[in-house]
């Protein structure tokens, strides 16, 4: 009798799990926020580290097409992060835009600079660094506007992540964000148009 009980637990079991396995496969990224691990953001250093001004004398072209090898971002905006080609971006600043918008489609593997958990199935870019360097210089988080507005409302829920799941998910999506730089780049004479952030209400 033990054995016959054993053998439909184990059945019972099984079946569970094969389910379970096919319900997560069969839903999109944008659904399954629910079943993500959660895990606690990078913390804040104690204190900014100085400056890397080991390639402080090269040409933007010559950062932006090393932007593979930047590792490590700033807490705050223009702040230092102690990463050669960070901190050499941020003494450019505007110098730096045009060359890393065009670096907003390169799709090479890169590591995340930001110390933020990423998610199994997404593949973080090249492009995704230049998306956020193009952030820092210029004092924007998430700005309105440069994706979707089906995407900009998972804002809300997902954070940042929303970003990353535009670009997984749509096709041409890295395009559509370098041309919504591009635009935005024409303002910037005497000054640039001031775009607020999905934060803000």
């Amino acid at each position: 009798m033990s054995k016959l009980r054993l053998l439909a637990l184990t059945f019972c079991i099984g079946v569970t799990a094969v389910t379970w396995v096919r319900f997560l496969n069969a839903r999109p990224y944008s659904e399954l926020h629910v079943f993500r691990v959660k895990l606690e953001p990078r913390p804040e250093p104690l204190e900014q580290p100085p400056e890397n001004t080991t390639l402080a004398d090269k040409h933007s072209q010559y950062l932006c097409d090393h932007l593979a090898d930047l590792k490590e971002m700033a807490w705050t905006p223009h702040d230092h992060s102690g990463d050669a080609i960070y901190d050499a971006l941020e003494r450019k600043r505007f110098d730096a835009v045009p060359c890393l918008i065009d670096k907003i489609t390169d799709m090479h593997h890169a590591e995340n600079p930001t110390g933020a958990p990423f998610w199994a199935g997404l593949t973080y870019r090249v492009g995704d660094t230049a998306v956020l360097m193009m952030m820092d210089i210029n004092d924007m988080y998430w700005p309105r506007g440069m994706v979707t507005p089906k995407y900009e409302r998972m804002f809300t829920d997902q954070g940042m992540s929303y970003y990353y799941f535009y670009v997984d998910e749509v096709p041409g999506a890295r395009k559509h964000i370098q041309l919504w730089w591009r635009n935005w780049l024409k303002t910037c004479q005497p000054k640039c148009a001031i775009v607020h952030s999905l934060e803000t209400e």
